[in-house]
């Protein structure tokens, strides 16, 4: 029964460590999620500047009005590419992750199997143990019986 309680042991761990990736990846998947929003929100303002310098007429535009503009789009698009660089970060460390989360679902599972192997094994034992007790038990009666 000992080593029963040691593959549960086992099998506890590796469903504990399990449950922090699955959290680590609920966060992390959270976060892209995030980033991908943001990056789409620049994209859409980057979008809107550059449609409204090309509606205003020349006249209207004043060259400082046109540096501006352009600033921004460059300050955006510098944005933009340091999101970019967060959220593939962040998908790296989702493949991380759900490695490292396969991983303990194979030991998780084998701890498991050998853990039933060993039950059955143990149970097994029990029951020849059962029987030949039960035999004898018969043979003795059967003994007593004829004398």
């Amino acid at each position: 029964m000992k080593e029963l309680n040691t593959w549960k042991t086992l099998a506890d761990r590796e469903k504990a460590a399990l449950n922090k990736l699955s959290e680590r990846k609920k966060s992390l998947s959270a976060e892209k999620e995030r980033l991908e929003k943001r990056i789409s929100d620049i994209d859409r303002y980057i979008l809107d500047y550059t449609s409204g310098m090309k509606q205003e007429t020349g006249v209207e535009h004043s060259v400082q009005k046109i540096n501006s503009k352009m600033n921004m789009v460059t300050q955006l698009a510098s944005g933009r590419k340091e999101l970019e660089k967060i959220h593939r970060e962040c998908q790296l460390a989702l493949e991380v992750v759900t490695r490292g989360m396969m991983k303990h679902q194979e030991e998780l599972l084998k701890f498991n199997k050998v853990r039933e192997s060993q039950r059955k094994l143990i149970i097994s034992r029990e029951k020849a143990i059962e029987n030949k007790e039960l035999d004898s038990l018969a043979l003795h009666n059967f003994v007593s019986d004829l004398r």
